[in-house]
């Protein structure tokens, strides 16, 4: 079909008027314009199947030499979940020869060709693909919305190889690049339900604070509120609800097979946050308090101190002797409201034992000067 034939075609359907500006544009050769006409014309469906395909194949071809890399980039993604399941590789592949000297055209084409393998299950030709693109995003200098194509990608690879400390660090990075607006309220579930067991089972992540603050978190609290208990509880290291939110979190089968792991991280947790709001001055903790605030037989105690100080999670000494567990360091984390407030509390102490050391100082001054 010619050029002509097609927007005649197209003039005739139900967004008729889009056509006609369209046309114009591409008569009066006013690329930018068509460019842009272009890209709120595919973004806004529904579509039928097929359709942008061939608007792709007969329309766009023509100019798309004439219209800017990263545009054409973005046309042709949307494009590409048109195209039959087994050729959108291949048209892919012809779009980045297109675009090949546009690193940030490059880099959101490669991504997407790499989502699309491992649907496809080639798992491992993906990651030499992410170290390419890492190169590629790192070159890039400041971050830009072409950074959540390659963090998603990333993310969704450290996913399929069950990898969860990496795939938390990567999705966040990925929704630090995205505006969360873009996303549909199923993928914004998806997305933190994902995320939250990956918080819950990776065995380097201690910190909950960064994704407990994130909007996308709203999501889960209708849909599936027990997440969101259970990471607050895994924030405070609260065994007790822990146990009390057992019967949710046991039908979730990856959390089921790593009941032992997540007791014991929630049990670090726990002396983290025990360490935390005691005053430096009183960090001299029985093994006994440590084993009531963690639930543990007090003859485990050790073991778990020795297993937080390995992690850098708390810095210290164990006297066997006295039975004590002397901790002068916390591992930094992000704080939620309720930690901030006890923050601000050991603040003001701090600062009234200050003063009164002042005061003691300014009465005694005298007498010292007499001596």
């Amino acid at each position: 079909m010619s050029v002509q034939g097609f927007l005649s075609l197209q003039k005739a359907g139900s967004r008729s008027q889009e056509w006609i500006e369209m046309e114009d544009y591409y008569n009066r050769k006013l690329w930018h314009q068509l460019t842009l006409a272009l890209l709120k014309y595919v973004k806004t469906g529904p579509h039928n199947a097929g359709h942008l395909s061939e608007l792709h194949k007969t329309f766009v071809s023509d100019f798309d030499h004439r219209i800017s890399s990263l545009a054409l980039s973005s046309i042709g993604l949307i494009v590409a979940d048109d195209i039959p399941a087994g050729e959108r590789l291949e048209f892919l592949d012809n779009l980045l020869k297109k675009v090949s000297n546009h690193p940030e055209a490059k880099i959101k084409i490669m991504a997407k060709s790499g989502s699309l393998k491992i649907d496809q299950g080639q798992v491992e030709e993906v990651q030499e693909l992410i170290k390419t693109l890492e190169e590629l995003v790192n070159n890039l200098g400041e971050v830009t919305p072409v950074h959540g194509s390659f963090y998603e990608l990333s993310a969704k690879y450290y996913k399929v190889k069950g990898d969860y400390n990496s795939f938390y660090r990567d999705s966040l990075r990925y929704l630090g690049c995205i505006d969360l607006e873009e996303l549909t309220s199923k993928q914004k579930q998806e997305h933190a339900f994902h995320i939250g067991l990956s918080a819950l089972l990776g065995d380097k992540v201690y910190n909950f604070g960064e994704l407990l603050a994130h909007p996308l978190l709203e999501s889960l609290k209708i849909a599936c509120p027990w997440i969101v208990e259970l990471l607050l509880a895994f924030n405070r290291g609260d065994m007790n609800k822990l146990e009390q939110l057992q019967p949710q979190w046991s039908q979730q089968p990856d959390l089921a097979r790593n009941e032992v792991a997540l007791k014991q991280k929630c049990a670090l947790l726990g002396l983290m946050e025990l360490t935390f709001n005691r005053a430096s001055s009183s960090r001299s903790i029985p093994f006994s308090e440590v084993a009531a605030a963690v639930k543990l037989p007090v003859d485990e105690v050790e073991l778990l101190v020795m297993k937080a100080i390995s992690l850098n999670l708390v810095r210290g000494s164990i006297d066997e002797c006295d039975k004590v567990v002397n901790l002068t360091w916390v591992q930094p984390r992000v704080l939620d409201l309720s930690q901030i407030k006890e923050m601000n509390k050991r603040i003001i102490e701090w600062a009234e034992s200050v003063e009164k050391t002042v005061q003691d100082v300014e009465r005694q001054i005298p007498e010292l000067l007499c001596n």
